[in-house]
């Protein structure tokens, strides 16, 4: 059995906590899938007032998942910017754990840079604007959190547009709080995903902001090329650690 996390800080924030009663509700009984992460399903939700919502259901059988759930909502109550993703709130009831954000129309950038995209290809000057968008929040994390903010796994699936493709950075789970501005995280075993990890941090172990910025600049060159960072077989599968 999950025990219920609610860090001393969120108890006083009214609204932000679900029972599982209510993300039945939100969901019509998870009717609709809009997605799949690494530990669960995304869901497509309306709240009350008729606010559309985006609900993460973890699968409770995931340590990882369970940790990385704890990670997002902690960093996402104290982080928050137009060019990030908004928590709405979560739930944490027994063994189900879900994170409900604010819906984002347009899907992921990976969607729209894909070989397949036959319509709707996105212009340079939209490039442009989703580039510098994804450029403030990170700027943002990085300085305007004090203490800083590394995401740790900054790639084009983890960057949503909305319906003005306003680009806004998501999925927090394994980001990484600073202790300082000039503070470097060592960790034994570099995390993120495959493609887009800063070597220097891979020989390391040393995360720093820097590591954000290579990451970065995969994504700008994504953008750029409309190609994949990592050339794949119709076999093979994202890589991630």
């Amino acid at each position: 059995m999950t025990k219920n996390f609610k860090p001393n800080w969120l108890v006083e924030c009214e609204g932000q906590h679900f029972a599982y009663s209510e993300i039945v509700k939100i969901t019509n009984d998870f009717a609709s899938i809009i997605g799949r992460g690494g530990f669960g399903a995304v869901y497509l939700g309306t709240l009350t007032n008729e606010t559309q919502v985006a609900v993460k259901l973890l699968n409770s059988s995931s340590r990882q998942g369970s940790k990385e759930f704890k990670n997002e909502v902690e960093l996402l109550m104290r982080a928050r910017h137009r060019n990030l993703v908004s928590l709405v709130g979560y739930c944490n009831e027994g063994e189900t754990m879900a994170l409900v954000y604010e819906y984002v129309a347009n899907g992921n950038l990976q969607q729209h840079l894909s070989a397949d995209v036959t319509q709707d290809v996105l212009t340079w000057k939209e490039r442009l604007q989703i580039a510098v968008d994804i450029a403030r929040g990170l700027e943002y994390l990085h300085n305007g959190c004090k203490p800083p903010i590394v995401h740790r796994d900054l790639k084009t699936s983890n960057i949503l547009l909305n319906e003005k493709l306003q680009a806004k950075i998501a999925d927090f789970g394994i980001s990484k709080v600073l202790s300082t501005e000039s503070a470097t995280h060592v960790s034994r075993a570099a995390k993120g995903t495959f493609g887009y990890l800063d070597p220097q941090y891979c020989n390391t172990g040393q995360l720093n902001k820097k590591s954000d910025v290579y990451s970065f600049g995969i994504v700008l060159q994504e953008l750029i090329t409309g190609r994949a960072a990592i050339a794949r077989d119709e076999e093979d599968t994202e890589a991630t650690y």
